[in-house]
């Protein structure tokens, strides 16, 4: 596992893109998901964002 040589637990991950393939989804994005099941419009406006700046 890629988090072994890291030194990292991860716990409850979940993967929304397996999840959309489950439900049988048109698309397996987050934003899809968010849309069709939640009525939600994510805001990519800080999708490429620098977080390191502040």
């Amino acid at each position: 596992m890629a988090t072994e040589g890291l030194g990292l637990y991860v716990v409850n991950m979940f993967d929304t893109g397996q999840a959309a393939r489950v439900l049988n989804c048109a698309r397996f994005s987050l934003a899809y998901l968010l849309q069709q099941y939640c009525d939600v419009d994510s805001d990519k406006q800080y999708q490429m964002a620098d977080w390191r700046i502040r």
